[in-house]
């Protein structure tokens, strides 16, 4: 069968909603209610191409299953994902891998400054015995974790090479997006009053003008209709996004990604290279991706920098009812590897690509670094 592959970028038109893992629970969630994740998972956004997808094609709920071509409830049929991925006036921007720590300086002209971790020397800690736990390369007081800051794809490609990134390449979420309050009550269309404990407060999210979020299409049949609408509702509250569809070259895969630095053996031998995610990680065993380094990865993991994973779940269109929550690895957690040069090839071609589970939605996306002994 003959196939197309597209690239479908969103921009939403007024504020969204995408559920975080916190129950509308009443005393749940704090004072600020129930957040939203952005960018969007990539559960909401293949909800929203599919649907999209199989309208055009004349389908409608009231059918149950989605055409074949487009797969069921947990399976893509012919269809294969990448992303999401953000974009701020058509330039990627990724979360900055955690393997750096920042100290924020305010002031009139407020700066970062920025220290590579790397692996320390071995200790006995609670996670085992000749642990290699990140250390600073030097001291930088008043550090700390990098979660929260974006950097551009050219930036990305310095930290992968090695290099400390510039201020002009790096964005704060608040560059990007704001959270905004809304206050939500369920009224009873009969009675047009207002039903008891159905008062909710959750937080919107308004982009930045020129924010995007892409999502790579590959599998389409060639002969797929053209979306009668570009205007669809995505996440909850049906609010509503644009979507400007096209067809994916190599050159737009290639711009989308940071690229993979030179890789050399050290004086020792010793291949050293870094994994990082650029997109959710799903394992099927966590704990076991953690300490070792996700499954496929040449060579012996040393040391991790990871955060709490998130939990994501989203919507299940047939069931009509929310997805399990599931814990995944954050965008940014890497990995420190020692291989050989043998190994070289392998690691190259795994730039870019997406392992462990639910890959074909685009999870686990992988970009390859170096890191060094000093």
């Amino acid at each position: 069968m003959t196939t197309q592959d597209q690239v479908w970028d969103f921009t939403l038109l007024d504020t969204g909603f995408f559920r975080s893992g916190q129950p509308f629970i009443a005393g749940e969630g704090g004072s600020r209610g129930v957040r939203s994740i952005f960018p969007p998972t990539i559960n909401t956004l293949q909800g929203a191409i599919r649907t999209a997808l199989a309208t055009a094609k004349g389908w409608s709920p009231a059918d149950g299953q989605l055409p074949p071509e487009l797969g069921h409830t947990d399976d893509l049929g012919t269809l294969s994902l990448r992303g999401p991925y953000l974009l701020f006036e058509d330039i990627p921007y990724y979360q900055i891998p955690y393997r750096l720590l920042v100290k924020r300086e305010s002031g009139l002209k407020p700066s970062k400054q920025f220290i590579f971790l790397n692996p320390g020397k071995p200790v006995n800690c609670d996670l085992g015995k000749e642990v290699c736990l990140p250390q600073p390369l030097e001291k930088l007081e008043g550090a700390g974790s990098s979660e929260g800051l974006y950097i551009s794809k050219t930036g990305y490609t310095s930290i992968l090479a090695g290099l400390l990134p510039l201020q002009e390449e790096i964005k704060e979420e608040r560059d990007l997006w704001k959270e905004e309050p809304r206050v939500g009550l369920e009224r009873n269309d009969k009675t047009r009053t207002a039903e008891d404990s159905f008062l909710y407060r959750i937080q919107h999210i308004r982009p930045a003008k020129g924010v995007k979020i892409r999502v790579i299409v590959k599998g389409l049949p060639a002969n797929w209709p053209e979306l009668s609408s570009k205007i669809l509702p995505l996440g909850g509250e049906g609010r509503l996004s644009a979507v400007e569809i096209k067809r994916l070259t190599k050159e737009d895969e290639k711009n989308l990604l940071p690229k993979i630095p030179s890789l050399v053996p050290a004086t020792d031998g010793i291949l050293r290279f870094t994994v990082t995610l650029i997109t959710p990680g799903c394992f099927q065993d966590m704990k076991k991706a953690i300490r070792n380094g996700p499954e496929g990865i040449p060579g012996r993991c040393i040391s991790a920098c990871i955060i709490k994973p998130q939990l994501i779940g989203g919507w299940d269109l047939v069931k009509r009812e929310p997805r399990p929550l599931t814990p995944y690895l954050a965008p940014g957690c890497t990995w420190f590897f020692e291989g050989t040069v043998e190994d070289l090839p392998v690691i190259e071609n795994l730039h870019g690509a997406c392992i462990g589970e639910k890959a074909v939605y685009g999870y686990g996306q992988i970009v390859i670094g170096k890191w060094e002994v000093v």
